[in-house]
C-alpha cells in the first residue's frame, strides 16, 4: 500500500469539515470537521483532529485537506485566517509560496515493522537525498492537527536551519505547491493537548512509518534519560497515555526536544513499512 496518495478521497461533513475547502472562512479546532471510524484505537481516536480517521487493512488511514486550523499569514489575504507576518527579532521572513487546499492521505501501519537499523550520527546529516533510510514520500508525516508533518530535513540544496527562519508563529510554512507542513515542535499540536484536555502531553504526530514524534517526556510524564537516545532522540520503549493505559507497545519514538539538542521530527525511518 502506498503511504501518500494525492487523490479525490470521499472526506465530506454535514458542517464544514474536510469537503469544506473555502480558504475564506476562519477555520479553528473548532470547526475544523473530521470523523473517527469505530474501529479506530487511542491515541488516535482522540487526538488526531481536523482529518477523517480510519483503520483500513492494518493501516491507520488519515485523510486531510491540510488547511490548518489556525492564523497564518501563508492563508490567501482574502481568508479569515490570514494575518501579518511576523518578522519577531527582524531574521524572520516570508517565503513566497501560499497555502492551498489539498486531498491527502497518510497510510501508518499499525504494527510497524523495525528494519533493524541503528540511527547513528552518520545518517543523521540533516540534508536531504543522502541515504536510502530516509522518509522518501513526499508528506512523511501529519501533526495531529491533521497537518502533513515533515521530516527534520530540508528539500535537497536547502538548508533547514536557514529554512526555519520561514515559519509563521506556528513553526509551518507550505511548500511550492501549497502544502503546509511542520518540521518538528511547534505550538498547533499543543492547542490540540489543550483542546483535549491533556495540556502536559507533548504529542506531536505520526510519520509515515509508525514513528511516533513526542516531546521532552513520554505521554504519562516520565522523564528520557539522554543516553538511552539514538541520533536522532528516538529510542524503542512502550508508551503510556496519561490515564497509565498502553498507547504503544515497544515503539520506536523520537523525542523533538531542545533538552536534547534537536526539535526537528526524525529525518530515518525507523521502520519498513509504509514510507
Amino acid at each position: 500500500m502506498t503511504s501518500l496518495a494525492l487523490l479525490l478521497v470521499a472526506c465530506t461533513t454535514d458542517d464544514g469539515g474536510l469537503a469544506d475547502t473555502d480558504l475564506t472562512s476562519e477555520r479553528t479546532l473548532d470547526n475544523c470537521g473530521g470523523t473517527v471510524s469505530a474501529d479506530v484505537p487511542e491515541p488516535y481516536a482522540t487526538w488526531f483532529l481536523c482529518a477523517d480517521v480510519a483503520v483500513v487493512d492494518g493501516y491507520l488511514n488519515v485523510y486531510s485537506s491540510n488547511l490548518p486550523p489556525h492564523p497564518s499569514p501563508y492563508y490567501p489575504t482574502d481568508s479569515d485566517n490570514y494575518v501579518e507576518f511576523d518578522t519577531r527579532t527582524g531574521e524572520w521572513h516570508q517565503n513566497p509560496n501560499t497555502i492551498a487546499a489539498q486531498e491527502l492521505l497518510l497510510s501508518i501501519p499499525l504494527e510497524p515493522t523495525a528494519k533493524g537499523i541503528t540511527v547513528t550520527e552518520a545518517l543523521v546529516d540533516v540534508e536531504a537525498g543522502t541515504s536510502d533510510e530516509e522518509f522518501r514520500t513526499d508528506w512523511q508525516g501529519v501533526t495531529v492537527d491533521g497537518t502533513a508533518l515533515f521530516a527534520g530535513v530540508a528539500a535537497p540544496g536547502d538548508d533547514i536551519m536557514e529554512e526555519e527562519y520561514t515559519f509563521d508563529v506556528y513553526e509551518g510554512h507550505p511548500q511550492n505547491t501549497g502544502v503546509y507542513h511542520h518540521h518538528g515542535t511547534n505550538p498547533a499540536a499543543v492547542a490540540v493537548a489543550e483542546a483535549v484536555g491533556e495540556p502536559d502531553v507533548e504529542f506531536y504526530g505520526l510519520m509515515c512509518d509508525g514513528t511516533v514524534v513526542l516531546g521532552c517526556d513520554e505521554p504519562d510524564g516520565t522523564a528520557v534519560d539522554a543516553a538511552d537516545l539514538d541520533a536522532q532522540s528516538g529510542h524503542v520503549a512502550t508508551l503510556l497515555g496519561p490515564d497509565g493505559t498502553t498507547w504503544f507497545t515497544d515503539r520506536y519514538h523520537a523525542h523533538a526536544c531542545d533538552d536534547f539538542g534537536r526539535t526537528l521530527a526524525p529525518e530515518i525511518a525507523y521502520y519498513s513499512d509504509g514510507c
